[in-house]
Formats: structure tokens, C-alpha cells, sequence
């Protein structure tokens, strides 16, 4: 008997799992199907991975750190990076990445993307000292120092200046005062 009831649940739960799969009901009420997350951002851009809309490691990362000219010293290193997640959208948000010359004292560019689209850099020349000190899924805000005069290269007196960067569609904007570039 317990093996005749045995069959008959697991029979009973097949017969719901294919109705629920077809969009059909069952006898307790309409079929409901899961979808994993996965399912829902199958359309996640290019440039995305490890569950982000940009994925610093990506091919588009690499072909635009490619692009940038050289820096006054050393090479570019891939930094910090939007942790912005494909699970909750990635339309019209603004990743960003910043990258860093191998030196002691680095020069920063910080470059956009937009839905697997590389849009350009924040500034045309790398900036030394710049932070991200504010982010929305539409908009980054980077703080500058600058050296003045004799400034030993630990301790720069000049600035902060902020600068937020917003997406505006396919553009992004600039609000605000850069430091004086040497």
C-alpha cells in the first residue's frame, strides 16, 4: 500500500509540474512558474558577467583600456570598478571603471559604459589623486586634489573639486570645476 501511495504522489506531482509548465492549472488553483533571475536578465549587455552589468575583467574593458593613449609613466591597471547588478537592471545605468598607472603616485582615468557601449573617458588627460566619492545608477561623482607649488607628492594642498558625470541617454555630462592640469 505505502508503495501504490508513493507512486500516485509522484505521479500527481509530474502531472502538476507539466501542467505548470504548459501555463495550464491544476485542481488547487492556476499554475505558477519560478523564473531564476537569470531567466528574466537573459539580455544582460555586453561587457557584463560575474552578475554585473560590467564586468571589469570583460573584452569590452580590455578594448577600452586598449584605446587610451599611454600614460605619462608606466602602463594602465584596471581599478576600482560599478558593481551595479544585472538582477536589477542594467538599462540606462552608467557603469564606470577607473584605471591607474603602475606608479606610487598614479595617474587616474575613469572611463564609461552604457549597455556594452564603450562612451569615452571623464576627462581627456589622466588626472592624479581623483576618488569616487558619490554613485546612482545614472550618474558618478569624482573628487580631485591637485599638487600646488612645492606640494610633496603625499600630501597634495590643492582642491577637492567635485565633478558628478550623469548619463543622459547615450551622453554623459559634466557638472562642475576640474582642477587646473599642470
Amino acid at each position: 500500500m505505502k508503495t501504490r501511495s508513493a507512486a500516485l504522489l509522484a505521479m500527481a506531482a509530474a502531472l502538476a509540474a507539466v501542467t505548470a509548465a504548459c501555463g495550464g492549472t491544476t485542481a488547487t488553483g492556476p499554475a505558477t512558474t519560478t523564473v531564476t533571475a537569470a531567466a528574466q536578465h537573459s539580455a544582460a549587455p555586453a561587457g557584463s558577467g560575474r552578475g554585473l552589468c560590467f564586468d571589469p575583467n570583460s573584452d569590452l574593458a580590455r578594448s577600452a583600456i586598449a584605446r587610451l593613449s599611454p600614460p605619462p609613466v608606466g602602463g594602465w591597471q584596471a581599478g576600482q570598478a560599478s558593481d551595479d547588478q544585472i538582477a536589477s537592471g542594467c538599462d540606462g545605468v552608467l557603469s564606470w571603471m577607473m584605471v591607474n598607472s603602475d606608479t606610487n603616485h598614479p595617474y587616474t582615468h575613469v572611463l564609461f559604459f552604457t549597455s556594452g557601449t564603450y562612451l569615452g573617458t571623464a576627462t581627456p588627460d589622466p588626472y592624479m589623486y581623483t576618488m569616487v566619492t558619490g554613485k546612482t545608477r545614472t550618474s558618478l561623482s569624482l573628487t580631485y586634489h591637485w599638487l600646488n607649488g612645492n606640494d610633496p607628492m603625499c600630501c597634495p594642498q590643492g582642491g577637492p573639486s567635485v565633478v558628478t558625470f550623469t548619463l543622459d541617454g547615450t551622453k554623459v555630462t559634466a557638472v562642475g570645476q576640474f582642477p587646473p592640469h599642470a
